[in-house]
């Protein structure tokens, strides 16, 4: 059925802020086409759960593509200067009931 990874972001700047802003507008436009660009990729979203918190949500095919997958758009954040603003803390894992299929 496939698989996901959630992870829960805490930023050390303000994501309603101007430099918060300019970040989240550079994964939108830059980070998504990281992980169009992977094989198995299905979607990703990211939800602002506060001012300095986001939950990120991505789908794959399998384990070892979304394994592979997220090595990249992770290496993406180091080398954009995003990672250095975001504590990450993750969970993955088999789907088990999709309200879409």
């Amino acid at each position: 059925m496939g698989y996901l990874r959630m992870t829960r972001g805490t930023w050390d700047l303000d994501l309603d802020g101007e430099a918060g802003q300019a970040l989240v507008e550079r994964i939108a436009r830059e980070g998504v086409s990281v992980f169009r660009q992977q094989p198995g990729f299905i979607r990703y979203r990211l939800m602002r759960a506060g001012p300095r918190t986001t939950i990120a949500v991505a789908e794959w095919e399998s384990e070892d593509l979304g394994a592979a997958g997220a090595s990249r758009f992770r290496a993406w954040l180091v080398t954009a200067g995003i990672r250095q603003h975001l504590d990450m803390e993750t969970e993955a894992g088999p789907i088990l009931v999709a309200g879409d299929a």
